[in-house]
């Protein structure tokens, strides 16, 4: 089964709702959870149907492929790999995935030795770690039929609708991440902690590789399964830290999470942008603003139809608009010039934001996005997904990763001082982890994680329940920029703070709040 959005679907299309229907007031908490669901509950349609692409559209989001041979792909071996994968022991879903598997879960026998059986698939991960890019092309027509059949691709309209874009590769991600985590604890479990590190930091390579693809969906999708794995990480770090050697953990944390990709550093300053929606807007709003030579005006027939059509499959689009309403917003909508003008605009502003570090003043104005009149503009708006999210996850992920490189270096200082934390971390500093790496993407002042080496025990109330801390904390301030003193966590950052270190989901099955 695959996943499928339009482009404003699931994302932008809210908004249109909301100012439209006027029944969601902008920015507000209602609007925000309207959104996540969007992003969430999108739906599900089957793989193996094809449709017809625009050429142009495949081309120029296939551009930045030209220049990478096929061997530094790694779509190719790790896909090749997973034709090749059993079936799992239940199916892949919400009791079943990277996020569930540990040593004492139910089934655990039967998880482990589907692990073991696939070791292919740890190989190839491994193998593909430093490809140059991820490589998965965009369009069905020209892909490896064993692909196609297997859902391994990312169609691109069906016709009529090109912007409704199919990313079916996504649960093949999904189980590959299951065969990770499981074989990470399987090795664990055999105190070959080098190899499980090595197949687990693969798996993070390969959802790095992911994170630079051009859709917005695509690197929600990355961002958001590469911060999960890297929390499984640190719950086996947890569940083995009187067994890990010294000079395991000195390695990783030097070597290997710091360099998810090879040009990474503790900013991640070469994550690039998304663009890959703007060109599919592009050509969405060129059918639906095509100027009749009979009349000389814009068809409102036709862009109800083009506009309207992007929400097929049941989206947030299809909910909040009507083919009426969209006839009645072309009498008033820009030109199909000054519409790619404010494409280009919202897009060109995004941009520099982008590129410039937080907490600068431009951060701190209103977007082109939010600034766009939605009647005169709503083709454009309804195209667009509000890059926000995607700049709260890039905070997010960068903390993963440092908190991650921190994690396993105080687990090597743990180890090396005789299951003692340090009183404070710069006494890990160098030998255990770089000082770079201790920093907070979400601290305006001093961009450090915050540390407290623990004389009691220390409540968290998170998602799952309250859990206790002991030894030592660390923790990110979270999206309201405040130290809380980690007495809550979210997984985002958008409650309270971001605790790295002890990992929550560990002490909540520690503590019996998770099976």
């Amino acid at each position: 089964m695959g996943e499928a959005c339009g482009v404003g679907e699931c994302i932008g299309a809210p908004r249109i709702g909301g100012l439209l229907a006027l029944w969601i007031p902008m920015r507000t908490p209602l609007f925000r959870v309207h959104l996540i669901l969007c992003l969430v509950l999108m739906p599900v349609l089957p793989t193996t149907q094809l449709h017809a692409e625009d050429a142009a559209v495949v081309a120029a989001l296939n551009s930045p492929l030209k220049d990478v041979s096929e061997k530094n792909r790694s779509a190719k071996q790790v896909f090749d790999a997973y034709i090749k994968l059993s079936t799992p022991p239940m199916a892949v879903g919400d009791d079943f995935n990277q996020a569930t598997v540990w040593p004492t879960m139910a089934r655990w026998n039967e998880v482990s030795k589907w692990a073991e059986a696939n070791s292919h698939m740890g190989e190839a991960l491994i193998g593909a770690q430093f490809a140059t890019a991820f490589g998965l092309p965009y369009g069905v027509k020209d892909s490896n039929p064993a692909w196609v059949k297997a859902g391994l691709t990312i169609s691109i309209g069906d016709g009529a609708t090109v912007g409704l874009v199919r990313y079916d590769y996504f649960p093949a991600v999904r189980t590959i991440g299951a065969y990770a985590a499981a074989e990470m604890y399987r090795l664990g479990e055999a105190g070959q902690f080098d190899a499980a590190f090595s197949v687990g930091i693969g798996y993070a390579r390969f959802l790095r590789q992911i994170c630079e693809q051009g859709m917005l969906r695509e690197k929600l999708f990355g961002l958001q399964n590469l911060a999960e794995s890297l929390s499984i990480h640190r719950d086996f770090m947890w569940q083995y830290l009187d067994r890990l050697p010294v000079e395991a953990m000195q390695k990783v944390a030097l070597k290997e999470y710091t360099f998810l990709k090879p040009s990474d550093n503790e900013k991640l300053r070469r994550l690039q942008m998304p663009e890959g929606d703007q060109i599919i807007a592009a050509a969405v709003l060129k059918r639906a603003l095509t100027v009749s030579a009979a009349t000389g005006s814009v068809d409102p027939a036709q862009f109800a139809e083009v506009i309207g059509s992007q929400g097929v499959g049941g989206g947030a689009l299809q909910n909040f608009s009507s083919q009426e309403m969209w006839r009645r917003v072309a009498g008033v909508h820009g030109s199909l010039e000054a519409s790619n003008e404010k494409l280009a605009q919202v897009y060109d502003d995004w941009w520099r934001r982008w590129k410039i570090r937080p907490f600068t003043t431009i951060h701190q104005m209103a977007t082109e996005y939010s600034r766009t009149n939605p009647i005169k503009y709503g083709g454009v708006m309804a195209m667009l997904g509000d890059l926000d999210v995607a700049f709260v996850w890039r905070n997010v992920v960068i903390a993963e990763v440092n908190g991650t490189v921190m994690a396993a270096g105080l687990c090597g200082y743990y180890r090396e001082f005789k299951n003692t934390w340090p009183r404070d971390r710069e006494r890990a500093y160098a030998v255990f982890f770089q000082k770079r790496f201790d920093f907070d993407p979400f601290d305006k002042k001093a961009g450090r994680f915050q540390y407290r080496a623990l004389s009691a025990r220390q409540a968290i109330d998170t998602p799952l329940g309250r859990v206790w801390a002991t030894g030592c904390m660390v923790w990110a301030l979270g999206a309201n920029h405040e130290d809380d003193g980690a007495a809550a966590h979210s997984e985002d950052g958008s409650v309270g703070d971001l605790v790295v270190w002890p990992p929550v989901r560990a002490l909540a099955r520690t503590e019996g709040l998770l099976k």
